[in-house]
């Protein structure tokens, strides 16, 4: 009998496995079958989109290159209606809206000119004080180091120097000037001699005027000069008169400078700091 019983057990045992089987079986092949008709079901629904997509911009493709075609003859329409106006000289309408109202803006080669021209050291001392007309130049500051016209001192000279200051010798740098030739600098860049700038109020160089040698004489180095650039400038209608602004690196960093240009000769009209200064 226990024989019997385990026989029959076994039997059991292989029905429910078998059963499993089938049923394991019936599952996944229910499940493929839902997966089978999703992705069909999905097919179907992006074909749809992408054929109404495509529908959609062939509709909407001859409107815009209908808008395109309208929007390129309106510029083509306003290009003609406004042309560019061009003078004599190759400058547009737009050139000359960028023109001061009389005269004209210096080229770029005027300015590399000037800037050349203010770095001499007879030119930058007078970009350093203010001054409305020549009269109330400060020409310490233009003969400070000479002014391009400054020699050695002689030995008289010297010993008159050390004389005045009570100094037990020359201790810096020693030039001399000789008045005629301050004199003639001052006629050639402002039109006027140094006497006559100094009546009109124009601060002199009295200390350094020896009368024994009609000269101007100190001890200075070169602690004043300014380097100067040209940035902008611009030419009166006449030609005559030249407003400049220059830059520099020192004392004065912005200035505006009149100078006349009459006859081809450059003379200092005024100068007005705008930053920087003594």
């Amino acid at each position: 009998m226990r024989r019997k019983g385990m026989i029959l057990a076994g039997i059991c045992v292989l029905g429910l496995c078998a059963g499993c089987g089938q049923k394991k079986s019936t599952t996944l092949e229910q499940e493929i079958v839902v997966i089978s008709d999703e992705t069909e079901h999905s097919d179907e629904a992006g074909t749809d989109q992408i054929e109404a997509d495509d529908e959609e911009r062939a509709n909407a493709l001859p409107e815009n290159e209908e808008d395109t075609s309208e929007a390129e003859e309106q510029e083509d329409v306003q290009t003609q209606e406004e042309p560019s106006q061009m003078t004599e000289d190759g400058q547009t309408d737009q050139d000359l809206a960028e023109e001061p109202e009389s005269g004209r803006h210096l080229a770029p080669e005027e300015l590399a000119e000037y800037t050349e021209w203010v770095q001499d050291h007879s030119n930058y001392g007078f970009l350093l004080s203010e001054w409305e007309n020549p009269e109330q130049i400060d020409l310490y500051q233009v003969f400070y180091t000479g002014a391009g016209v400054g020699r050695p001192g002689t030995e008289e000279e010297k010993q008159a120097h050390i004389a005045r200051w009570n100094l037990s010798g020359i201790e810096t740098d020693f030039s001399a000037i000789d008045k005629a030739a301050v004199d003639a600098l001052l006629l050639e860049k402002t039109g006027f001699t140094y006497d006559e700038l100094v009546a009109k109020g124009s601060r002199g160089m009295e200390d350094w005027y020896y009368a024994e040698t009609d000269s101007f004489c100190s001890e200075s180095g070169d602690t004043n000069y300014c380097h100067f650039v040209c940035v902008d400038g611009a030419m009166n209608e006449e030609g005559t008169i030249a407003t400049l602004y220059f830059e520099g690196d020192e004392w004065v960093s912005k200035c505006e400078t009149k100078v006349s240009t009459e006859a081809g000769q450059r003379r200092f009209l005024s100068n007005h700091i705008e930053e920087g200064g003594f």
